[in-house]
């Protein structure tokens, strides 16, 4: 009885070692991933939500570097080099905006037909005076941009006389980035930071009036919208309610 005693109170002890080895920790590796045609900061941002791994996009370098466990690392590899490779397409092709610039006023109304000078804003006109019950519409000015898909544009010049305004008015354009869904049939184009200022200059008081007012007028907002539709970003009045300014884009890609 003494000796099996002692068999049993020694066994945990002999068998504790064994049981408690600790598993080897799981390998990490590093991996560079070469980019060709989409922005690998974007696809960063697109693929890692939720990964267990450390990744790190670098646009200039064209590369993408992911560090984890073997297989997190090569689903994420796939991943990037499946949408880089429907990146593609879209790469080769350029975005060509159109920014209209309107003028809504309560100035004594246009002849008959006038609205046939701006044909192509016709359905936006309309629109517009359901809303915005100005008198007349004029065409100001319309300026093109043309930029590829992620890279910043910018262009500036000069406007005709803003209604009574005796000096052409300056303007700016520019937006951040322009990106192209994947959708082969009727993308969407999304403007990142769009941005428009003008500064209008109006005579003051009735003629032969000598002094003038400036006018500064801003708009930034980021914008979406489907290839050959045009959309009114922003309306800004000038001087009172009776002036306004409106900006209106559309846009077409372009190989």
């Amino acid at each position: 009885m003494k000796t099996i005693f002692l068999f049993v109170a020694l066994a945990p002890v002999l068998l504790w070692p064994q049981t408690s080895a600790e598993a080897p920790a799981p390998e990490t590796i590093t991996k560079i991933v070469r980019v060709h045609n989409a922005r690998p900061e974007k696809l960063a941002e697109l693929v890692i939500g939720g990964m267990p791994v450390i990744i790190r996009a670098n646009d200039a370098l064209k590369a993408i570097v992911i560090r984890g466990k073997p297989s997190d690392v090569a689903a994420l590899e796939k991943t990037i080099r499946e949408l880089d490779s429907a990146s593609t397409t879209a790469a080769s092709r350029n975005v060509e905006l159109m920014v209209y610039l309107l003028s809504g006023s309560n100035s004594p109304p246009a002849p008959a037909g006038a609205a046939e000078k701006v044909p192509a804003l016709a359905p936006v006109v309309k629109q517009l005076r359901a809303i915005f019950p100005y008198n007349d519409y004029q065409l100001v000015s319309t300026m093109l941009l043309r930029s590829g898909e992620g890279t910043k544009t910018s262009t500036n010049g000069l406007l005709k006389s803003f209604q009574n305004g005796a000096y052409p008015s300056t303007y700016a354009i520019q937006y951040d980035s322009a990106t192209v869904s994947p959708e082969e049939a009727n993308p969407s184009i999304h403007l990142e930071k769009f941005q428009f200022n003008t500064r209008i200059s109006i005579s003051a008081g009735t003629p032969p009036a000598t002094q003038f007012q400036t006018f500064s007028i801003g708009i930034q907002t980021d914008v979406d919208l489907r290839e050959g539709q045009k959309v009114v970003v922003g309306k800004s009045n000038i001087e009172s309610t009776d002036s306004a300014l409106f900006v209106i884009l559309t846009a077409r890609l372009v190989q």
